[in-house]
């Protein structure tokens, strides 16, 4: 996922970009037993660093294929990894993803946005989607309960010049 903030500068400048992938913890776990953080710094090796480098360069390389003027807009990345979460978080493996949702029984894991209570609604990793991403998706599904479907979708259409979306239900 993409994301650009606005800037005073108008729709057509972009000061700065999060783009955000997934990365199973396996990657790197060669390097499970190294702990950093601004508070705690610690020190990981240059072949972690090198990694991380390696992986950047590889999604940056990916989202040019989709948007090739950023090829030569870049003027610096910073990176995090499954490690990163660990050591800030305090989750297991880094685990930004929430609960495990089940592929061949999804309502199993299904979490709502509406509850019982009147008035009372969810958002967050666990209501659609893991992780980062599942926060800021699953805030449009919340959204959704309170003002409508139709109404939010036209609404970040008109905000964002997007194309047509077709809303179901």
């Amino acid at each position: 996922m993409l994301f650009t903030p606005r800037t005073g500068q108008g729709d057509a400048h972009v000061d700065s970009a999060s783009i955000m992938t997934f990365m199973p913890f396996a990657e790197v776990e060669q390097w499970a037993g190294s702990h950093n953080t601004t508070a705690e710094p610690g020190t990981r090796n240059t072949d972690y660093e090198a990694f991380k480098q390696r992986k950047a360069e590889e999604v940056l390389r990916a989202v040019v294929r989709r948007f090739p003027q950023l090829s030569d807009a870049v003027r610096g990345m910073w990176t995090t990894t499954p490690l990163t979460f660990r050591d800030y978080i305090g989750c297991p493996e880094g685990t930004t993803y929430g609960i495990q949702k089940e592929a061949t029984a999804p309502m199993r894991t299904y979490l709502s946005p509406r509850t019982k209570v009147p008035n009372l609604f969810l958002t967050g990793q666990n209501i659609n989607l893991h992780g980062i991403l599942g926060v800021t998706v699953s805030s449009v599904v919340t959204c959704a309960e309170l003002v409508g479907k139709r109404y939010l979708v036209e609404k970040i259409q008109r905000e964002t010049g997007g194309g047509e979306v077709v809303v179901k239900g």
